[in-house]
């Protein structure tokens, strides 16, 4: 009998699954703002954010609505700060094969044409995190050096500043999808692909809202995921569902922003989805990250980077997975 009533459950288990990917990530007080996205038209930007002398963005309507007015901007320039305020040496950082410097860094007075490094600028901003003195975004920075070959499409979740996306680009992707809940990163991102002189068709900015399974890259998902995030958000079943759905079969994952300690926690939470790659799993504390304790005052510790393959599976595979977890 108990064979039997879990056999008669499984098409409504499917069937409610693809709901909870579609909606667990939605909190109640969201569902109002959610509604508001189709009702909104969709035109061109310029109302919203030429107001105040910034070009006119490519992400949806209600995603900037009313973030800026007149003689108010998100982002700014700096001589020596880029990101949340961040400082960065008076020689940039050098990670991977990127120099990293801020928006009005002087090439003029620093020749270092003969390094053969890849120079990002990045702007400072309101929510635009991400620059490099992190230990995880350099984890993060070095992997896509390594990882990013010439037409790949680049997944990246929390996307802060979009230096990671910048860099892929850099290093040969021919698109980079930036994902955050933060609409003032989104601007931010966007406004430094622009800064780094890529045409915006190659950076596409969504809100987590705009996320939906298998829809983010279709028809077969990004080449490659990074997502520098908390463990508390990393481990959430919408994001692993947002993720792992948009990632194509083979495809590879990194996942930073965790401790070493909660590696076991990121790994159990993806499930049997992730073929792990543990020689490219890394740690790096703060006292080893240049720049790192300069800048943020204090020391933030020891951090970790995890990264692994999508297994070949079918769809329904992962939809049956999200099955259980949602009647569990």
């Amino acid at each position: 009998m108990i064979d039997m009533t879990q056999a008669m459950l499984r098409p409504l288990h499917r069937t409610l699954s693809s709901l909870l990917i579609c909606l667990c990530r939605l909190r109640n007080d969201d569902v109002e703002a959610f509604a508001t996205r189709h009702q909104v038209p969709h035109s061109h930007h310029e109302v919203t954010l030429m107001e105040s002398s910034q070009p006119a963005s490519e992400l949806t309507d209600w995603v900037i609505a009313g973030l800026e007015g007149k003689n108010e901007s998100i982002t700014s320039t700096d001589p020596i700060k880029a990101g949340e305020g961040d400082t960065i040496p008076a020689d940039g950082l050098v990670i991977g094969n990127f120099r990293i410097v801020p928006s009005e860094y002087d090439e003029a007075a620093n020749d270092n044409t003969d390094d053969n490094l890849i120079t990002i600028k990045l702007l400072s901003a309101r929510n635009g995190w991400g620059t490099g003195v992190h230990p995880t975004t350099r984890l993060c920075l070095e992997w896509i050096s390594s990882q990013t070959n010439d037409g790949d499409v680049l997944l990246d979740y929390g996307c802060g500043s979009g230096i990671l996306s910048l860099a892929a680009l850099h290093s040969g992707a021919s698109k980079c999808i930036g994902v955050d809940v933060e609409a003032e990163a989104l601007v931010t991102a966007e406004r430094n692909v622009i800064l780094n002189g890529w045409e915006t068709g190659r950076f596409e900015g969504l809100h987590t809202r705009e996320v939906l399974p298998y829809e983010v890259c279709p028809p077969r998902g990004a080449s490659l995921c990074v997502a520098n995030i908390l463990i508390g958000q990393l481990v959430r079943p919408s994001m692993v569902a947002a993720i792992v759905t948009n990632l194509e079969p083979g495809g590879l994952l990194c996942l930073s922003g965790i401790r070493p300690g909660e590696v076991d926690s990121l790994k159990d939470a993806y499930g049997d989805g992730i073929d792990w790659i543990d020689e490219q799993y890394a740690e790096l504390s703060a006292s080893e990250t240049i720049g790192c304790i300069d800048s943020y005052g204090f020391d933030c510790g020891r951090w970790a980077r995890l990264a692994g393959r999508k297994k070949v599976g079918s769809k329904q595979d992962f939809i049956d997975q999200m099955s259980d977890l949602a009647v569990s």
